[in-house]
């Protein structure tokens, strides 16, 4: 999650990465009329102490005007400062899945949560947000927020987590009872380093990565967003591969 040492700050910028439904390069899941699939995504992260703004919002998407499933991911420096995101079309409250899970044992002070909306009202515009703030040292926190739209989803199915400290960086298995969008984040949970470079996070088993920010240098919250789309019942997980190697919290979640 860290990845500098000494620790450097970043140069104040606010990063924004966002596809519309589907394009996130030529392997990426759609969507197939009368069953879930991938719809409109975004990410967006402030380095630690690289917005002095009070909130983050993903890029503006044009998501479905209803009926899809929202799920949105969030990690951030200080774990006492998660709230429920919210979004532009009124959709409240979002649903946390699961619990906030910290960094353990690398950064305990820090963590990632999962959220999801069903059924959400949506079209163009759309962005999902949440607070920042400052750390109890008094820097503006780190943080990363991601969402995805499965269209056609109306229900979570299952979701897990766990975080494994080395290879293989193997999720939990979720169940399905059919046709499912299956959504996989990994947070890398750091390394240490001199000089700064960037890294990467590829997963296995068919998932393709459709937002990440792993490109990045300096402090912030590593995060690489993958998508599968599955046309019948099943056990799956996702493998990830971490280069430079790290542990990483892995969650993934099945929209029916």
């Amino acid at each position: 999650m860290k990845v500098d040492f000494p620790r450097m700050l970043a140069c104040g910028l606010f990063f924004m990465i966002a596809c519309g439904a589907p394009a996130a390069g030529p392997d990426a899941p759609g969507h197939t009329p009368g069953m879930p699939g991938l719809g409109a995504h975004g990410l967006s992260f402030y380095h630690l102490d690289g917005s002095t703004a009070t909130s983050i919002a993903t890029p503006a998407m044009a998501t479905q005007d209803s009926g899809s499933t929202i799920v949105v991911g969030v990690g951030r420096g200080d774990n006492t400062k998660f709230v429920l995101p919210t979004d532009s079309k009124g959709n409240a409250p979002y649903t946390q899945q699961g619990q906030m899970q910290p960094y353990i044992p690398a950064y305990p002070q820090s963590g990632t949560a999962l959220y999801a909306f069903p059924s959400a009202k949506g079209g163009p515009g759309f962005e999902v947000s949440t607070t920042t703030g400052t750390t109890s040292t008094g820097q503006y926190d780190e943080i990363t927020l991601a969402a995805v739209e499965v269209i056609e989803g109306t229900q979570i199915q299952a979701f897990a987590w766990n975080e494994p400290t080395a290879a293989p960086l193997t999720s939990k298995s979720v169940t399905t009872t059919g046709p499912a969008t299956l959504i996989a984040f990994w947070w890398g949970d750091g390394f240490f380093y001199s000089p700064p470079l960037p890294q990467s996070a590829t997963p296995n088993n068919g998932f393709v990565v459709v937002d990440s920010n792993t490109q990045e240098t300096d402090s912030f919250v590593q995060c690489a967003v993958a998508v599968k789309n599955v046309t019948t019942a099943g056990t799956y997980n996702v493998t990830w591969t971490a280069t430079p190697a790290q542990g990483a919290q892995l969650w993934l979640i099945a929209v029916q």
